[in-house]
């Protein structure tokens, strides 16, 4: 079964979603831009590694400024990966912190 994930980016690699989208499609993702302007869904076939998921959202980021917050739609787990910072293209999960107060 594909798994479905929203991508919100800050400085898409070009500072264009559409080149982001390309560089996806590319390494083989279903793609599609929706409304809000830095974001997409992206469909990860089954035969695709997560590995190889995290490669091909990494380098469709700035490789200097770039971030994308990726979100599974299936189960609800987030991770970040940023170029700033002391871990640049490290993709790191969100923890769920649990309900608001």
């Amino acid at each position: 079964m594909a798994r479905q994930y929203i991508l919100e980016y800050n400085r898409a690699r070009g500072d264009s979603i559409r080149t982001a989208a390309r560089w996806l499609e590319r390494a083989g993702l279903d793609v599609e831009i929706i409304p809000h302007k830095t974001s997409l869904t992206a469909v990860k076939p089954t035969i695709m590694s997560w590995t190889a998921f995290e490669n091909a959202v990494r380098s469709s980021i700035d490789p200097i400024r770039g971030s994308v917050l990726v979100m599974s739609q299936s189960s609800g787990r987030a991770w970040i990966c940023s170029n700033r910072g002391n871990q640049p293209g490290v993709f790191q999960e969100i923890e769920n912190r649990g309900e608001a107060a």
